[in-house]
């Protein structure tokens, strides 16, 4: 199982592509499109977190806020935690994803 929270923010934006069919090989630096970034663009992750109803909670209100995002399904609860709202949301989906397609 990959460990989501290791991977760079690159490689989780190349992997929720490639589940929503986007095409990152045609992004840059290679191709000649502007790549989504997931992690950190809001008009790119939102359809994304209203479609799975990703919920976002701020864990803390200091200077270093951590944010955990949750995704209930009949399959299962998946959560996952960034210092990023919109990262914490995409490992999420990534984690539910990758857990329903090792059940199918």
């Amino acid at each position: 199982m990959i460990k989501w929270y290791e991977e760079s923010d690159a490689e989780v934006n190349r992997s929720i592509a490639l589940i929503t069919g986007e095409s990152p090989e045609k992004w840059y630096p290679y191709g000649g499109v502007k790549g989504k970034d997931y992690c950190k663009n809001p008009a790119d992750a939102w359809p994304i977190i209203c479609a799975h109803k990703i919920s976002l909670n701020a864990l803390s209100q200091d200077s270093n806020p951590q944010w955990q995002a949750s995704i209930t399904t009949q399959g299962g609860v998946w959560q996952a935690g960034s210092s990023s709202p919109l990262r914490a949301a995409m490992i999420c989906f990534l984690l539910s994803q990758q857990t329903q397609a090792t059940l199918a």
